[in-house]
């Protein structure tokens, strides 16, 4: 795994969703955080997606990569202090363009929030920064399955470790 890259979801409660983070985990080599009312790391409909994607999953120990932390600004407070640089994820007119910030350096925490309300003030308050990935009228947002990898495999190619 990684070290340098962390994806930490807040309160992520679809197991689809959840099984999809898991498998983007798997494949780009990062660990996967979550906090808040996330579900259980081992719901029986995360596993159960999981295992028909990745044959044998369920007897495979592949969750290793999967943590859960159960307070949000804990966790980002912990994550600062070991030299994480805490990027947030939006969709928010006026955000900083993800391609255009630097990520090549350091080790990076990219935080995306709930699919309904993303992150909110006094969370985004604890970002270092908050990026999104650029978007043309009449898309207002990237679903969550969709943004997470953008963000993943940049910073991944940006650290060139891709």
């Amino acid at each position: 795994m990684q070290k340098n890259v962390i994806l930490l979801f807040d309160s992520l409660r679809d197991p689809r969703d959840m099984a999809q983070m898991i498998h983007l985990g798997i494949a780009a080599g990062v660990s996967i955080e979550l906090t808040g009312s996330s579900l259980p790391i081992n719901h029986p409909k995360v596993i159960g997606i999981l295992d028909s994607w990745i044959p044998g999953f369920k007897k495979k120990n592949l969750l290793d990569h999967v943590s859960f932390h159960p307070e949000f600004g804990k966790r980002v407070g912990s994550l600062k202090k070991q030299g994480y640089t805490i990027i947030g994820t939006s969709s928010h007119p006026g955000t900083k363009n993800l391609f255009t910030y630097d990520v090549s350096c350091g080790k990076h925490a990219i935080v995306f929030g709930t699919e309904t309300t993303g992150l909110n003030k006094d969370k985004q308050n604890l970002m270092d920064a908050m990026l999104a990935v650029p978007m043309t009228s009449p898309t207002s947002f990237f679903t969550l399955s969709a943004v997470a990898p953008v963000f993943c495999f940049e910073a991944l190619r940006q650290k060139k470790l891709i």
